[in-house]
């Protein structure tokens, strides 16, 4: 059990090495907190919060550093959670006051304002594509036999593949099939569609129109893709401005982690509040187990759950991360609700 001085002591600590990144002296902590008392208390509650395993030498320096520990407490039991921030405020009118033609769009929005705040690195998932729908589906003439598939679906999302007909063949004699995919498919879930493509849909087809098997395995390829999951990343780069890792083969696979949607999910996982920070070592993943990510779910009814982070050090200022990642998350959920 902390004393209220040794609690002031130890947020002072975590606050201004997270500014500086030096070791926090006596004399600092004096002059700073204004406590009345002489520099040799200081340094016993110093020595006590280290023997308590929150705070930890550097070899370089007589001051103390938060220990993994020290932040932990920090984050569960110091941390402000009511400060307000026009920086963020201003953030997310930046983001969300414009109208998007794509969710895709919107995230890549929101991890660049993100990383501008942060300077950290962050990352965005879109919400769960179980309810996706078909919106439409077309074919477009390009030049000589090359034509472009375009699938489109309740999202705003706009998916295309170009392929090219065989010689002799117009694409107006796919328009039947173009015809009969919009009139029977649109408004089903995209995944109901798909189920259909690999069951009795091609044997109707076949009775109502003539057309190569290859185009319904076009559509439903281009269709797949539409409901890829993605992670949206912005900052990427940051990670070597705060790694303490040299192995550039270490450095390797955290990018390689950060660009698979589902690693990321499985390392955001979820917490009650939407709210997660794992430190060092908690993280889910042993790649991150150098650095900090602060996560939050959000939902979008009948759309499923999706999620923003940022990945920094351990030695970032957590109450202006968590607070930032809050609000972007609500201000998220709320955009798309719009959206769809």
């Amino acid at each position: 059990m902390l004393t209220d001085r040794q609690r002031l002591i130890l947020a002072t600590i975590v606050m201004e090495y997270a500014e500086s990144g030096k070791a926090v002296g006596s004399k600092a902590l004096l002059q700073d907190l204004q406590l009345g008392v002489s520099s040799a208390t200081i340094r016993s509650e110093m020595a006590s919060l280290e023997n308590q395993g929150l705070l930890q030498k550097e070899h370089t320096s007589s001051g103390r550093v938060p220990s993994q520990s020290g932040y932990r407490y920090y984050v569960d039991k110091l941390m402000p959670t009511d400060r307000q921030s026009m920086e963020i405020k201003n953030a997310l009118h930046r983001v969300f006051a414009r109208n998007f033609q794509q969710v895709d769009d919107m995230l890549q929005q929101a991890v660049d304002e993100l990383v501008n705040l942060t300077g950290y690195t962050a990352i965005a998932l879109k919400p769960e594509t179980m309810g996706t729908r078909l919106s439409g589906f077309r074919l477009v003439p390009l030049d000589g036999q090359q034509i472009l598939a375009i699938v489109v679906t309740n999202d705003g999302e706009v998916t295309s593949q170009s392929f090219r007909l065989p010689d002799g063949m117009d694409v107006s004699e796919l328009d039947s099939m173009v015809a009969y995919i919009n009139n029977t498919l649109v408004d089903h879930l995209v995944v109901d569609v798909l189920k259909t493509l690999s069951g009795d849909l091609p044997l109707t087809m076949e009775r109502v129109i003539r057309t190569p098997a290859a185009f319904l395995q076009l559509f439903g390829d281009v269709l797949a893709r539409s409901i890829t999951d993605k992670v949206f990343i912005g900052g990427q780069l940051n990670v070597l401005d705060f790694t303490n890792d040299s192995n550039l083969q270490d450095i390797k696979q955290v990018f390689q982690l950060i660009q698979k949607p589902q690693s990321m999910r499985e390392a955001v996982g979820t917490a009650n509040d939407g709210i997660m920070v794992q430190i060092g070592e908690e993280n889910r993943n042993e790649l991150l187990q150098n650095y900090s990510l602060v996560s939050a779910t959000y939902h979008v009814p009948k759309h499923g759950a999706g999620a923003i982070a940022i990945l920094g050090p351990t030695r970032m200022p957590y109450a202006q991360t968590v607070m930032t990642v809050d609000q972007f998350r609500n201000a998220l959920a709320e955009k798309l609700v719009e959206y769809y």
